[in-house]
């Protein structure tokens, strides 16, 4: 929260295995909800969202994942 606002990220992804942690674990304390948008990635990046959602239960946090559906 910052300012008394809840503040949300959207997170665009396309095959970012590699970087997708490092994205997910520097989000600023004042963010309150990350939305990560899968765009049909053809390797792990929601696999790993989906473990660091599992893993990080950062009261206060929320993490939602989806795909992007053509």
């Amino acid at each position: 929260m910052l300012c008394n606002k809840t503040v949300a990220v959207v997170v665009p992804a396309f095959n970012e295995e590699k970087q997708i942690t490092t994205v997910l674990k520097g989000m600023p304390d004042f963010v309150d909800r990350v939305i990560v948008v899968d765009d049909c990635s053809t390797d792990a990046t929601m696999n790993i969202v989906r473990t660091h959602i599992e893993e990080d239960k950062t009261e206060g946090t929320e993490i939602t994942a989806g795909a992007l559906q053509v």
